[in-house]
């Protein structure tokens, strides 16, 4: 009878042995606070998270190993409406010039406008933009371009009034700050650009494989010494606003055919290096 009731005890009292679990989760969340306090090198101030803890140790880092360095850079409107980046240029008083200069990694570094050397240490460029010539803070509205002088029309027509009729010849040599396009021409006379690695075009008679006679012409080039090349270094510039570029040509007759005593009537376009020209209207007399 006793062991009975004992039973019926124990089971209407499931909580007996209650006591002896709450006991070890009391002592299992004190042990996970009592390391955090003692073991932790992170401060546990209410008023300071743990990212801003970790964001100052880091900035801490890179600023003992970063070099700060003050870059300005001008912004300038090319004519093309297109922005444009200088590393240095000199202001006046209502106009300005820029340059930059650039290096082949071969010469031991690369000192282009968007380049930045490779150091032991974290170099940090703060950069400077100032806007040269557009934007509310422009300095002025001045847009840098090469003094072109205007196309002398009367001299040039001048020169092509009157050519040698002679075949298959070189006729003359023309240079200028204009590009030129004939318009009109027979196709046995060319006007060919001549650049600067091409000393000129040549013209012969020869024998073609069939036995007849051919205007025959070829371009002669000479060995050139490119500016800026010492030593496998490449070094070039650019410069604000841009050099004058030249053009030269060479007026030939690739016939067999005399045209001396004829006159030819054609056109003549021409156009700087951004584009501005017109058309010449000239008469050639062959002599």
């Amino acid at each position: 009878m006793l062991v009975c009731i004992a039973f019926l005890f124990s089971c209407a009292n499931p909580k007996v042995n209650a006591p002896s679990i709450e006991k070890k989760n009391i002592i299992s969340q004190t042990n996970v606070t009592d390391t955090t306090n003692e073991d932790s090198a992170i401060p546990t101030d209410s008023s300071t998270s743990a990212l801003e803890i970790i964001n100052s140790s880091l900035n801490n880092t890179f600023l003992d190993k970063s070099k700060h360095t003050p870059l300005t850079l001008y912004r300038v409107l090319n004519y093309k409406g297109d922005t444009t980046l200088w590393k240095s240029c000199h202001i006046e008083d209502s106009t300005f010039s820029c340059n930059n200069t650039h290096e082949t990694p071969s010469c031991g570094t690369f000192s282009s406008r968007f380049s930045l050397p490779v150091l032991d240490r974290i170099e940090i460029y703060d950069t400077t933009f100032i806007n040269l010539n557009f934007g509310k803070d422009a300095i002025t509205n001045y847009i840098p371009m090469a003094r072109i002088p205007e196309f002398d029309r009367d001299s040039v027509a001048n020169l092509f009034s009157s050519l040698p009729g002679e075949p298959c010849t070189h006729i003359l040599f023309y240079s200028s700050n204009y590009s030129l396009e004939p318009i009109g021409l027979p196709d046995n006379f060319m006007l060919k650009p001549v650049y600067n690695f091409e000393d000129y075009y040549s013209t012969h008679k020869k024998t073609d494989d069939t036995g007849n006679e051919v205007c025959y012409f070829n371009q002669d080039y000479r060995t050139v010494t490119s500016f800026g090349y010492i030593d496998d270094c490449s070094v070039y510039y650019e410069s604000l606003p841009e050099r004058k570029e030249y053009f030269t040509y060479q007026f030939l007759n690739i016939s067999l055919r005399s045209h001396k005593g004829s006159t030819l009537t054609w056109k003549l376009v021409y156009k700087d290096q951004y584009g501005r020209g017109d058309t010449l209207d000239i008469t050639t007399k062959f002599e």
